[in-house]
């Protein structure tokens, strides 16, 4: 029977009476707020998470601290799976004044179920994450002081997101998504409640930083980023453009119409009510012209496509836009993750130069995994590629070497799948004696279904796009099968003007890992992959 701790939700394993995080929380100490190159390795082993360290840890301390004394700003943490990345952040955020950063909720969720990082950050996250306290149906994002323009003097007594964005403003340590971050330093000088700017940011999990600024500036004109109005009336010209000035004619008539909408939405909330609708409408219309500023200031090449009646532009690259989201909210750095394959390629694309010197930046050198390779084996089962043009050919050889091996596997597996497309060909394609197995969630149920999973025995979870923050070790997951290997989709124009430039070297094995990673573990769980092309397209790159 697999059993999991009451208090915080972690796996205990079938040896031990007691859950490991809880036995091993400590009591938190007083975080001192010292400057990140004033600290010692001493100040940091009293604020570490855990005890006994993990092999490699305390060396890795050392380096951090040696590297901050030395006048290094920026640290590169590339470490293996459990390693405990998140343990040595959280010991340089519990003695600095600070933020930690990462790319999900489901993260911040997870350290805060952790009882060895208890009360060491104030979690933040966005508007909608938070209920209005005058009206407890609404988010706050929709909530009675934008509906209705009301002065919430109290709102920093009440209201549950203003209460906790003043909590964070005082605390040590801030705990938050990427997404929160970059969007609220483009709050800087509009609000009091700006966060300001931290000696010590933490970006964990960071291997897709660029990827998240990237999405933050893009510029789509859609039915869901712009009001159905102004999309509709514009689509005739929409459908005209041909070359850049008429893009750029069509996004300046865009801007005046929205502006204009916009400010009859503010009218209407100081004299009467917006809808829930309305003002959702707001936030998008507001979303959107911050995007378009900001390419109408940028520098950088952007490269862009009309695709279903839909203008899609982002830039090539976001390091210009690193600084203003990222970089100034601090002035030394963290950055872990797993899967940072190349650092002076990721240095180069996240635009650190354009914030520091090369020799403020140290690259920690990589420490080796502590789990054998014998318990982590690879599986090569090919049967061919799944790409479209294959579809129909492989798809079904595919279903049946996937039913060969959970009649093989009788334990706990993970299937990832490259889309819901894939995921439903499997679900409808599969024997009849394998189905009850399977558990198979949707969009908005994919939490509870994982939950179900990871306390099920014998089951088939057949996931899509779980490759990041899950932690499936030991018996939870025994092994685990990659459908179809992620390539990026080169019908994108800025996944094939990067292919262009060279940038898009070692994506897919990338992304393979952190496909592979949640189920990496001492017990000897093993991967199992599908799709032909997974090392002989790696290999061409």
């Amino acid at each position: 029977m697999i059993r999991f701790c009451d208090r915080c939700g972690t796996y205990i394993p079938r040896k031990q009476d007691h859950c490991p995080r809880c036995e091993a929380a400590k009591p938190r100490l007083q975080n001192k707020q010292l400057s990140p190159e004033e600290l010692t390795l001493r100040d940091v082993l009293e604020c570490f998470p855990s005890s006994p360290l993990r092999p490699y840890q305390e060396k890795i301390l050392e380096n951090i601290v040696e590297a901050f004394n030395s006048g290094k700003r920026c640290v590169i943490l590339a470490a293996p799976t459990d390693f405990g990345k998140s343990y040595v952040n959280a010991s340089f955020t519990s003695v600095t004044r600070s933020f930690y950063a990462t790319p999900q909720l489901a993260l911040i969720d997870q350290m805060l179920r952790d009882p060895a990082l208890v009360d060491r950050f104030v979690e933040m996250k966005g508007r909608r994450n938070y209920r209005c306290y005058r009206d407890h149906r609404r988010e706050v994002h929709v909530g009675k002081c934008v509906t209705e323009g009301y002065e919430c003097e109290e709102r920093f007594h009440l209201c549950p997101y203003w209460a906790q964005k003043m909590k964070a403003f005082r605390a040590p340590s801030v705990l938050l998504s990427f997404a929160y971050l970059a969007a609220e330093g483009q709050t800087e000088g509009n609000n009091e409640t700006y966060l300001g700017t931290r000696s010590l940011l933490v970006l964990d999990e960071a291997h897709n930083i660029e990827e998240e600024c990237l999405n933050h500036v893009s510029v789509n004109v859609t039915p869901f980023t712009i009001p159905h109005e102004v999309y509709n009336q514009l689509l005739p010209q929409l459908r005209k453009v041909k070359t850049e000035k008429q893009r750029d004619e069509l996004l300046k008539t865009i801007e005046e119409h929205v502006e204009q909408f916009l400010e009859q939405s503010r009218k209407v909330a100081e004299t009467g009510e917006l809808s829930v609708t309305q003002a959702e409408e707001k936030e998008r219309i507001e979303r959107y012209l911050q995007s378009y500023r900001l390419y109408k200031s940028s520098r950088s090449e952007w490269v862009w496509q009309i695709k279903n009646d839909q203008l899609l532009m982002q830039p090539v690259f976001a390091r210009e836009f690193m600084k203003e989201l990222i970089w100034k909210r601090a002035g030394h750095y963290i950055i872990s993750s797993a899967t940072i394959l190349d650092p002076k390629r990721f240095i180069e694309l996240t635009g650190l130069l354009y914030v520091l010197r090369e020799d403020e930046i140290c690259v920690i050198p990589q420490v080796p995994s502590t789990f054998p390779v014998e318990n982590r084996p690879v599986i090569d089962s090919t049967v061919g590629p799944l790409s479209k043009e294959k579809w129909e050919e492989n798809m079904q050889k595919a279903i049946r070497a996937v039913e060969d091996i959970l009649r093989k596997e009788i334990g706990n597996v993970a299937i990832h799948c490259h889309s819901y497309q894939h995921q439903k060909a499997l679900v409808d394609g599969i024997s009849e004696d394998i189905k009850p197995r399977l558990i198979v969630h949707t969009r908005k149920d994919r939490e509870q279904r994982l939950r179900e999973w990871m306390q099920s025995r014998g089951k088939v979870f057949v996931s899509v796009a779980f490759s990041e923050g899950q932690d499936w070790k030991y018996d939870i997951c025994d092994a685990q099968i990659l459908l179809k290997v992620p390539f990026p989709d080169i019908g994108d124009m800025r996944v094939r003007r990067r292919l262009e430039l060279g940038y898009q070297q070692c994506m897919t094995i990338k992304q393979c890992w952190r496909s592979f990673k949640p189920t990496v573990a001492p017990s000897g769980q093993r991967t199992i992959k599908q799709d032909s092309t997974l090392w002989t397209e790696a290999s061409q790159d």
